[in-house]
C-alpha cells in the first residue's frame, strides 16, 4: 500500500488516534453550561511513548475557552482502578499555556506529553470549559464501549441531559465536547480501521464492539468513527427537519477530509446509503430519489478514493428498513437489493444485511437487532456484526501484507 501525502506523516512520525469520533454540527440541539468539566475514560489499545489531544470548536458559533486538560492512566496490570494504582494526573499544555480560546471552527493540538502507554490501559481525560459556554459541535454516540463520559458544572456533578439537548432528546446517549481526537506516538505501526457512514455507524454499537474486541485480544489494532446521523452518499444535507445541519455534506464530498486528513487507515469500512432510500419524501425532496445505478456509482467513487490513498475499501451491505416511518415501498426495496448484490461482488464485504435481517421476512430487521424504529440497530446487533467483522479484518491484513 502507498501512503498519501498527509497520512504519510502519521506513518513516519508514529502518531495514531487511540480515540477519535466525528464532530457533528449539533447547533439545533446544542449544549450549554457554566464552568463545565468533562471527564472521558476509554480503553487504549496502543503501545506508545507520548500522548496529545486535538481540542476542537468545529461548528462552534461562539468562542470556546479551554482550560486544564489533564490525563490519567490506569494500567492494565493494576489490581484496581484506585488512584494508588494509576499515574497521577498530568497537565497538557497548548503552545506552552494551560488555557486557550478556540474561535468558531478552530481546532488546535496540545503539546505532546511523554507518558508510557500499553494496550489495555484506561485513559481518563479531564477538560474544563471555564465560564458560560455554548457548544454547538460535539461527538455523539450510543455505545458505552466507545467511552464513559461524566460532567461537572460549577463544581457539582451533573447528568448529561441537563446540559445537552442531544441527550435530553435521546438523539445521542453520550456526548463529548471540545475533543476531536486523542493521539498516541506509537512504538511500531498499528493496524488502523476507519469506519465511515451514517447514523448506524455514528451510534457506535458495532464500531464500539469492534474497538472493545480489539482491546481484549488484538493489541495495536484501532478503529475510529466517522459516522454522521442522517448522512447520505450523494446529497448534501437538504431537509425540512430542524436537525438538518447535523446531517452534514454528502459522503462523496466529505470523505477525503474526514477519513484521511488526520490519519492514514489501512482499511476503510464504508457503511452508508440507507438514507438515500429513507429520506426522499420523508424530510427531503422526492426528486432526490436515487436509482441503484446512481448509488453504486457513488460507492465506486468512495472505493476509488480509498484505493488512491493506499487504503483498502471494505463495503457493508444495506440493512432492511421495512416499517420505518411508513416510507418503505417495493421500488426502494428493489434498489437496496440491487445495491447489496453489487456490494457482495466486491473483493471485501461485511454483510450487515445477512447478520441482522429477519429469517421470516428479509425486508425487516430481526426483532432482536431492532432498536425499535425498524431502521436503527441496537447493541445486540453490534455484537453480531463485530463477530462477523473481526475474521474479515484479519484476513484482509494477512492477504494484503503477505510477501
Amino acid at each position: 500500500m502507498q501512503d498519501h501525502k498527509d497520512g504519510a506523516v502519521y506513518k513516519q512520525n508514529g502518531w495514531h488516534p487511540s480515540w477519535r469520533c466525528h464532530v457533528q454540527n449539533y447547533a439545533p440541539i446544542a449544549a450549554s453550561a457554566t464552568d463545565l468539566t468533562q471527564q472521558l475514560t476509554f480503553q487504549n489499545n496502543l503501545h506508545g511513548t507520548k500522548l496529545r489531544i486535538r481540542p476542537s470548536n468545529q461548528y462552534g458559533q461562539e468562542p470556546l475557552p479551554v482550560k486544564k486538560i489533564q490525563v490519567q492512566v490506569f494500567h492494565k496490570c493494576s489490581k484496581s482502578s484506585s488512584k494508588e494504582s494509576a499515574e497521577k494526573y498530568c497537565a497538557l499544555l497548548m503552545d506552552g499555556k494551560e488555557k486557550k480560546i478556540l474561535q468558531p471552527g478552530e481546532e488546535c493540538m496540545t503539546d505532546p506529553l511523554s507518558i508510557s502507554l500499553k494496550p489495555g490501559d484506561f485513559i481518563t481525560v479531564r477538560i474544563t470549559f471555564p465560564g458560560k459556554c455554548h457548544i454547538s459541535g460535539c461527538c455523539g454516540f450510543h455505545s458505552s464501549d466507545i467511552g464513559k463520559v461524566d460532567f461537572e458544572s460549577s463544581g457539582k456533578r451533573i447528568d448529561a441531559d441537563k446540559i445537552s439537548l442531544a441527550v435530553a432528546k435521546n438523539f445521542s446517549t453520550h456526548v463529548v465536547f471540545g475533543i476531536r481526537s486523542i493521539e498516541v506516538c506509537t512504538i511500531g505501526k498499528p493496524v488502523v480501521l476507519a469506519a465511515f457512514g451514517d447514523s448506524i455507524v455514528q451510534q457506535g454499537y458495532w464500531t464500539g464492539s469492534i474497538q472493545k474486541k480489539f482491546a481484549d485480544s488484538m493489541p495495536d489494532w484501532i478503529v475510529y468513527n466517522e459516522g454522521i446521523s442522517g448522512n447520505r452518499v450523494l446529497y448534501d444535507n437538504h431537509s425540512i427537519s430542524d436537525l438538518n445541519p447535523i446531517f452534514g455534506r454528502a459522503g462523496i464530498h466529505r470523505f477525503e477530509k474526514d477519513v484521511f486528513s488526520h490519519s492514514s487507515p489501512d482499511i476503510v469500512m464504508i457503511a452508508e446509503g440507507i438514507n438515500e432510500l429513507v429520506h426522499p419524501g420523508n424530510g427531503c425532496p422526492i426528486s432526490e430519489t436515487v436509482t441503484a445505478k446512481e448509488l453504486i456509482e457513488g460507492f465506486k467513487v468512495l472505493c476509488t478514493l480509498t484505493e488512491q490513498r493506499g487504503s483498502i475499501p471494505l463495503l457493508a451491505t444495506l440493512s432492511p428498513f421495512l416499517g420505518y416511518d411508513g416510507i418503505w415501498d417495493r421500488k426502494r426495496e428493489d434498489v437496496r437489493l440491487e445495491v447489496n448484490e453489487w456490494i457482495r461482488g466486491r473483493t471485501y464485504v461485511l454483510d450487515v444485511d445477512a447478520c441482522v435481517r429477519s429469517t421470516r421476512n428479509a425486508s425487516y430487521l430481526d426483532r432482536q437487532f431492532d432498536s425499535g424504529d425498524h431502521l436503527h440497530l441496537n447493541a445486540c446487533a453490534g455484537e453480531v456484526i463485530s463477530d462477523e467483522a473481526l475474521p474479515i479484518l484479519k484476513a484482509i491484513m494477512e492477504k494484503e501484507t503477505a510477501v
